[in-house]
């Protein structure tokens, strides 16, 4: 049975190894920016996580056992002079455990993601991927997500 849910303090073991997937992955790709680690998130950050009024902090899993997680942070622009005020969700981190990718549970995750944070008040989702990570792009595009900003660099 899946179920998604808010996580807990328990469930920082499987959300760190889940994110140390992600994380050498990353590494893999940019290998100038990422360095090995230990640690991805370290227990007291996930614990200010837990309790930031901001932040969605949510599991998915099957039968109990934790598949994968998302970090969605609450932002309010408001009284700047150059922008319209606005209120939306960021989707920090969302990660599916590797051998449960391209069964569904992804889009499962974020269409309960997109729901949630829409009751919540938001007038829009929007995260930021990696320009390697090209079956993530093409799995926001499914979900309906357009590009907004590109982001460049020059070494």
């Amino acid at each position: 049975m899946v179920e998604i849910r808010h996580a807990n303090l328990k469930d920082y073991k499987d959300i760190s190894s889940i994110s140390k997937e992600l994380h050498a992955y990353h590494l893999k790709n940019r290998p100038d920016i990422y360095k090995e680690t230990r640690k991805t998130i370290c227990k007291a950050y996930f614990n200010d996580l837990l309790s930031d009024e901001y932040m969605e902090v949510l599991v998915i899993t099957i039968d109990k056992n934790i598949i994968g997680y998302a970090l969605v942070r609450y932002i309010e622009i408001k009284d700047f002079d150059l922008l319209r005020d606005k209120y939306f969700a960021y989707i920090d981190e969302i990660c599916i455990k590797e051998n449960f990718r391209r069964m569904g549970f992804g889009k499962i995750l974020f269409d309960y993601i997109y729901d949630l944070v829409k009751a919540n008040g938001a007038e829009s989702l929007e995260l930021g991927v990696c320009f390697f990570n090209k079956s993530a792009i093409e799995f926001y595009k499914s979900m309906g997500m357009i590009e907004k900003t590109i982001r460049m660099e020059k070494i």
